[in-house]
């Protein structure tokens, strides 16, 4: 049986002249992947991959020295494409976040619309699932595009899902359909 676990990236440093997928782990996002490893741990978690953003990286190589693994780069595992957003208060970024959600085939920041960035994600995340037949998969990436796949393969309402999956958190996918039992696992769960 397939299991495959969506793992959203530690807190980074908000830069906000710097493109977010270039930012990095903060402080405390550093120090929540030993606690994000632990959760990981208990999953029985035998391969670890990753988006190529730096967030991502960073926290999966955290996470892979706590449990003796080799972090596995992959493409197509990164956020939806934010090319030219400048990051401003939250609240102006919710709303976007909300319009990406439900206008799925509208270009609502970057360069890729939701729909795109689903079917590339998606496709990424069935690919881990089908290589790894040694136990389950742990995925580092990115909140839209974790939400988008859950939209799509769950059914969760992806703006109300979207704000309650906090940083370092995981949801745990089994079987062929890579279904969803709906629980949120914390870094200690």
């Amino acid at each position: 049986m397939s299991r495959v676990i969506l793992v959203k990236h530690a807190a980074p440093v908000l830069t906000p002249d710097v493109p977010s997928n270039r930012w990095v782990l903060s402080a405390d996002g550093q120090e929540s992947c030993r606690e994000l490893a632990a959760g990981l741990r208990g999953q029985g978690v035998r391969r670890l991959y990753a988006s190529l953003e730096p967030k991502a990286l960073e926290t999966a190589a955290r996470v892979a020295v706590e449990l003796g693994l080799v972090v596995r780069p992959r493409a197509d595992l990164h956020e939806n494409d934010r090319t030219g957003l400048v990051f401003g208060p939250a609240e102006g970024m919710e709303r976007l976040i909300a319009r990406v959600f439900e206008e799925p085939d509208t270009l609502v920041m970057g360069h890729e619309t939701a729909r795109a960035a689903h079917a590339r994600f998606g496709s990424a995340v069935r690919a881990v699932a089908a290589e790894s037949t040694d136990g389950p998969a742990a995925i580092v990436a990115h909140g839209t595009v974790i939400t988008l796949f859950l939209a799509h393969c769950a059914g969760v309402e992806p703006f109300a899902f979207w704000k309650t999956f906090g940083l370092a958190c995981f949801v745990v996918l089994e079987g062929p359909d890579l279904g969803w039992d709906g629980l949120i696992h914390p870094p200690s769960a």
